[in-house]
């Protein structure tokens, strides 16, 4: 949960959105660049790792100089404000309803906001990232500290075998494949540190090897799981922003 100073990390003109799902009540925070515009060019929608908040990308926020984006931080059910426990149908129903209250906070539809969609995720929020972006149009995808599949990761953790007890599982092979299906394709950069000491980079390095034409990697040279964030910020931001 977040403390009572979460607040402090909104930017004056960024607002909350509550909305419902099954799971209870859902809070998403959106935050524009303070363009003017009602509806921004780009709506950045941020999925973070399993340890952290949505709020926690303020930092992203704060660093993005173009005046036309906005971003909708999206915790997920059980995490900050948000009520429930986060499953892939949760966390898919969070971010699906996070999307149709902003269209209508902004008294725009909702196929205006789908139309200016990118993604990034880290961790855990790259594959829910894949997942939002094999249901919704995007443009972009930025993945950061990203795993093949949830079960391969788990037998990383704990071993091949007690893996197989794993109730639910993220396959992001799979849904790279969907994406490579779509036309135009999403333009998607993966980050990954070489030092991860929790997802092991030869992970992110496999994906884009699998995928050389949907997939540009930046190795980031001695950072770990968490580390990769500040160490390849600048890096992040300029892939964002690079022309397609």
């Amino acid at each position: 949960p977040y403390d009572e100073s979460y607040a402090d990390a909104l930017p004056r003109d960024a607002f909350e959105i509550e909305f419902a799902t099954l799971s209870g009540k859902q809070t998403a925070f959106y935050l524009p660049r303070g363009s003017g515009e009602r509806l921004p060019k780009r709506v950045w929608i941020a999925f973070c790792g399993n340890g952290s908040l949505a709020l926690d990308w303020t930092w992203l926020v704060a660093q993005d100089r173009q005046p036309g984006d906005a971003f909708l931080l999206i915790d997920y059910p059980g995490y900050g404000k948000s009520e429930g426990y986060a499953t892939i149908a949760t966390t898919r129903a969070a971010a699906d309803n996070a999307v149709k209250e902003l269209a209508s906070r902004l008294l725009v539809t909702e196929e205006d906001i789908e139309r200016r969609l990118n993604v990034i995720g880290h961790s855990w929020g790259s594959a829910v990232a894949l997942d939002f972006a094999t249901h919704h149009p995007v443009e972009r995808i930025v993945l950061v500290s990203v795993f093949t599949t949830l079960r391969e990761e788990a037998a990383e953790m704990v071993g091949g075998m007690l893996s197989y007890l794993l109730i639910e599982n993220y396959d992001n092979r799979a849904a790279l494949h969907e994406l490579a299906k779509a036309s135009p394709p999403p333009k998607i950069d993966i980050f990954h540190g070489t030092n991860d000491e929790i997802i092991p980079f030869r992970m992110g390095r496999q994906l884009a090897d699998e995928f050389p034409a949907l997939i540009k990697f930046h190795p980031v040279e001695g950072a770990d799981h968490i580390t990769v964030l500040n160490k390849a910020a600048g890096q992040i931001i300029a892939a964002m922003n690079e022309r397609l």
